[in-house]
């Protein structure tokens, strides 16, 4: 910058406009430093989140390389470097560094932007002069033409009369829904940018539209990041060490538009990102708990079994503690079968809340209904306590993923279970249709469900795709029972006479405490003032649990 400095005082152009301001005399303008380009080096999750503290913004990818190609971004295992990796960012001279976080000065800065207050304030009109350039823009054009980063057939002519001017990029994100056959905005996600060390960012609206809190003059670098505005992350796999994002190269200044279709690779980060706000929405709309607001949801590039392990919440508490149970947990739930080297990433920077299957060779309706179902198991978590989540933990790496209902805390499987499966499939109802054109379960699905006493090995086993009936040990059918007004029979000698109650009295009930698909009933009956209570006995009886 110094070297630009120098080079263009000797140009009268410019030392002239140099001097026609009153706030920046040549004897008042010292090149000095600003700011500095650092890297740090984060070593778990709280490191990152200290950094992130400070309103930081930072990148994966060294800020002086120009990002070429288009397409997702992650760190894993195999980049990792004495036990961490490098994010880099640039922070203001009087930065307060952290202890205990290792960084590298890796150059000395002097930004412009530091100086002048505010994108769009006065400082900046009041340097530039009547051919509307200021002397800090041709210092920072100089400079970047002095080091090859800008063409000098691109350098600012003042008497043209398409002087350049700064433009802020806006635009729509949009991902294909392979159910309807058209393009949905992906809601909430963020948009970054970035030319050199001057940062935008804006998050997409309902419309998937942004509008980012910066401008620029020349094409920026975008970048999408599956940071959602409603606090959860989308991560792109269990051993990934950074949030998932899409490098989307340089563009103009003005901004772009993109809709991911599903030879993506975001295609699954942003479907699990809309089904993560259309469940929040429905929680709203049904009066039922949110789950925490800071969920970590890995969006898997695989077929499969998911699940909800909600490791931030009880990673390291009493009776879920070593790495060898975690990695069997997965194992059991997940199919996943990942070295015990590889689990110590996971616990050490992941911490995944939700592990979702999300190819997309399942499609929008698969992907999206998993993830109601998950996240219905996040609601409850919340609710009932991490002592109840680590007993259900338990009894998955004990017995499996269900289990035949005869081991320990085969109740709070059951419980979990009825609940997840159906909450997911209503919202799955509601969402893709509650007729016979839904493409993953038909309105009659929930409807009929065979109980079978315990011991069984028939735990949940849904019978024809889209489903049309259930069977097993896992009541998923009791609570749609307790909801609609059909008096159905349920086995020979036992009829549903219950009707009227709601998902939000159902959720009411999953209270800490509660284990057993009878102290649910038991609690059910206490919120409620007793209402139908014979009614509800002969039903709960019905599905074997009296």
């Amino acid at each position: 910058m110094r070297k630009a400095f120098e080079s263009l005082l000797t140009r009268k152009s410019a030392l002239d406009k140099l001097q026609a301001s009153s706030k920046w005399m040549s004897e008042d303008l010292e090149i000095s430093v600003t700011d500095y380009y650092v890297k740090f080096h984060i070593k778990s999750d709280e490191d990152l989140e200290l950094i992130m503290s400070d309103s930081l913004k930072y990148s994966i990818l060294p800020l002086d390389y120009e990002i070429v190609a288009q397409g997702t971004i992650e760190l894993e295992h195999d980049d990792l470097e004495d036990d961490g990796y490098w994010i880099y960012t640039s922070v203001p001279k009087a930065y307060k560094f952290h202890e205990g976080i290792l960084y590298e000065v890796l150059e000395e800065l002097f930004l412009p932007e530091s100086l002048v207050e505010g994108n769009n304030a006065s400082d900046r009109r009041d340097l530039k002069g009547s051919d509307g350039l200021s002397f800090l823009e041709l210092l920072e054009e100089e400079s970047l033409v002095m080091t090859g980063n800008l063409d000098p057939n691109e350098r600012v002519n003042p008497n043209s009369p398409n002087l350049r001017s700064y433009q802020r990029p806006q635009g729509f994100i949009r991902v294909q829904n392979t159910t309807t056959g058209i393009n949905d905005p992906v809601m909430g996600v963020k948009v970054k940018t970035r030319r050199w060390f001057k940062w935008g960012s804006g998050y997409t609206d309902t419309n998937g539209f942004y509008s980012v809190d910066n401008t620029y003059k020349y094409d920026v670098n975008y970048e999408i990041v599956f940071k959602n505005s409603r606090g959860f992350k989308i991560w792109p796999s269990i051993i990934s060490l950074s949030t998932a994002s899409y490098d989307w190269g340089k563009g103009s200044p003005a901004g772009r538009s993109i809709t991911f279709s599903t030879n993506s690779s975001a295609w699954r980060f942003a479907t699990v990102n809309n089904a993560t706000v259309q469940y929040f929405n429905y929680c709203t709309q049904f009066n039922v708990g949110l789950p925490h607001s800071d969920l970590r949801i890995v969006a898997s590039d695989n077929t499969g079994s998911s699940s909800a392990p909600m490791l931030r919440r009880v990673w390291g508490l009493v009776g879920f503690t070593n790495n060898s149970q975690l990695s069997t947990f997965l194992l059991k739930a997940n199919g996943l079968n990942i070295v015990l080297n590889l689990i110590a990433t996971v616990t050490k920077f992941v911490q995944p809340d939700i592990i979702i299957m999300a190819s997309s060779s399942l499609g929008t309706a698969s992907v999206s209904s998993v993830t109601f179902h998950e996240l219905a198991h996040a609601s409850h978590m919340r609710q009932a306590g991490s002592a109840y989540w680590i007993k259900y933990i338990n009894y998955i790496i004990t017995y499996g993923a269900y289990g035949s209902g005869n081991g320990n805390n085969n109740g709070v499987c059951a419980v979990g279970e009825m609940w997840g499966f159906y909450y997911g499939y209503f919202l799955t109802l509601q969402h893709f249709g509650n007729n016979n054109n839904n493409p993953i379960i038909r309105p009659i699905g929930l409807e009929n469900f065979t109980p079978f006493q315990r011991p069984s090995d028939k735990d949940i086993i849904r019978i024809g795709f889209p489903v049309r009936e259930m069977e097993g040990w896992i009541p998923v059918g009791l609570l749609h029972d307790l909801v609609d007004n059909n008096a159905d029979l349920i086995r020979p000698g036992f009829t549903d006479n219950v009707s009227g109650y709601t998902i939000s009295q159902i959720f009411g009930a999953l209270r800490p405490g509660v284990e057993t698909v009878q102290g649910f009933r038991n609690r059910l009956l206490q919120n409620n003032g007793n209402r139908q209570q014979q009614a509800v006995n002969n039903l709960f009886e019905a599905y074997y649990y009296n």
